[in-house]
């Protein structure tokens, strides 16, 4: 079978008219089974020029090219090509291997950097930490953001690249806020229905606000790979303007950017879906998520998990990188910092740039996706949890003075200078277990000291009762494993924790 004839069979074929100037276009001759590339990337240097065979065509990413040149990882025989073109038509992101029977090259460019190549591996999405989109009215503190391409099902002409999406370990699903995007790829978003026909919509609660919207399909783009057809949460989308009261009784409704604090949310939580078998039952009043509104009046509704927003990572085509991710951001002063750049790479074990190294695994309750704690003679038992999505650690601490309720501090702790704390983090069944070092410091003192930094590895706060939060602070200076549940990876199964 042909090149050509295997794209077209794809059920996750992306077409695109045309490729745009700044990306490097190869061709393919369906005559002779030949690629012509223009660049190449083989570790540090770029070659030019080059020709080789077809091998076996292995993933179809779609959406915009993702780089610029192609990159070839010998170990895999592994080519990732950011567009092709096939008899006139360009079809972007492919995984190929190669056959170096007829390998040509033209030219050879020693350094990468002395070229125009822009190459990344293809599960790696750059991670900022910074001021935060430009809709807020004052600058965000410890929020980790992505940017996602999300792409109506099997399109390509109706797309967005969506920028400042929250990095959050501690919910599971995409979700966008109405207004960033554009009216075309709302429009063509279908609506995602209950098995009776009705059209979805969700209300989930988080710590300090609750969010309300519909329920959409789209194709997710998470930098080389793609998840299509899924499920995704469109916060504040106006054929849902009305809110029920099940939803704005449990917590502030915040569906705009201003208020929400980002774009939107990336759910990569350790569970697959965001509900599970707890929404297959309607019976289980105390999970009020999904909702369907027939006729404007609004009730909840049981839906199974196939229907639920799935974790995005979990759910990547390609199969090689969709066991856990990896958190890995540098260091930050104890001042502060005002930008901090690090990554989220795709899946566990499953390239050279996720490996486990020597990180110790930390295994999670089934249920809950919680270890333990053991902090100032308490034992927060399956009441411990890696949550990116806060932006501090929260904890109970009866020493620590808070700060006042006015003010941009409200809500953390201000002791009158910086105080180092530790506490014993353990497995839920496995018995691992580590002291983990850490510092509070006053953080009205950081505010305004430091009035243009977004980043604080000792900002704390007030808990919510009975838990111990590891916030983004926990992830400074760490690579953090999250590994779903039901996925495999070479030290067992998730889900857990490692860092």
């Amino acid at each position: 079978m042909s090149f050509f004839q295997r794209l077209r069979l794809a059920l996750c074929l992306l077409v695109l008219g045309s490729a745009a100037s700044a990306w490097a276009t190869d061709t393919f001759n369906t005559s002779t089974q030949t690629l012509t590339i223009p660049d190449v990337v083989l570790g540090s240097d770029v070659y030019t020029n080059v020709v080789v065979r077809l091998g076996n065509v292995l993933a179809l990413g779609g959406g915009p090219p993702y780089g610029t040149c192609d990159s070839y990882a010998p170990a895999t025989n592994q080519l990732t090509i950011p567009s092709v073109q096939v008899n006139g038509t360009t079809y972007t992101n492919v995984l190929i291997t190669v056959d170096l029977s007829l390998l040509q090259v033209g030219g050879h460019i020693p350094g990468a950097a002395s070229s125009t190549c822009y190459s990344p591996a293809r599960n790696v999405l750059p991670l900022v930490v910074d001021q935060g989109p430009s809709a807020l009215t004052s600058i965000a503190a410890n929020e980790p953001f992505v940017s996602v391409t999300v792409c109506s099902p099997g399109s390509t002409s109706a797309c967005q690249t969506i920028d400042h999406v929250l990095v959050d370990t501690g919910s599971v699903g995409l979700r966008l806020i109405s207004s960033v995007l554009t009216p075309g790829l709302l429009a063509a978003l279908p609506q995602a229905r209950d098995s009776s026909g009705n059209a979805l919509a969700e209300c989930v609660a988080f710590a300090s606000n609750s969010s309300w919207g519909s329920v959409r399909i789209a194709d997710v783009q998470l930098a080389g790979e793609t998840a299509s057809a899924l499920p995704i949460q469109i916060i504040g989308d106006p054929i849902f303007s009305q809110v029920p009261a099940g939803c704005s009784n449990n917590a502030v409704i915040e569906d705009k950017v201003a208020s929400f604090g980002a774009n939107g949310v990336l759910g990569i939580q350790t569970f697959l879906q965001d509900c599970g078998t707890a929404c297959s039952d309607i019976t289980l009043t105390s999970y009020w998520m999904y909702w369907i509104c027939p006729g404007g009046v609004c009730q909840v509704t049981a839906v199974t998990p196939d229907r639920q927003l799935s974790n995005p990572v979990a759910m990547l085509a390609s199969g090689n990188d969709n066991n856990g991710v990896v958190l890995t951001l540098p260091s930050v002063a104890a001042t502060g910092s005002a930008l901090v750049t690090g990554t989220l790479t795709l899946g566990i074990a499953t390239a050279a740039n996720n490996s486990l190294g020597s990180a110790t695994i930390y295994d999670l309750d089934s249920s809950y996706g919680n270890f333990t704690t053991v902090f100032g003679g308490q034992s927060y038992y399956d009441a411990a949890f890696l949550d990116s999505g806060s932006n501090a650690l929260y904890f109970a601490d009866s020493y620590l003075s808070s700060c006042s309720n006015n003010g941009p501090a409200a809500g953390f702790y201000c002791p009158p200078g910086t105080v180092t704390l530790s506490a014993l983090n353990q497995g839920y069944s496995n018995g691992n277990a580590k002291t983990v070092g850490f510092s509070v410091a006053n953080a009205e003192a950081l505010f305004t000291g430091s009035p243009n930094a977004t980043a604080f590895s000792n900002l704390a706060g007030s808990p919510i009762q009975g838990y111990f939060d590891w916030g983004l602070p926990f992830f400074f200076g760490r690579s953090v494993f999250m590994a779903f549940e039901q996925r495999y990876t070479p030290v067992g199964g998730g889900p857990y924790v490692a860092y």
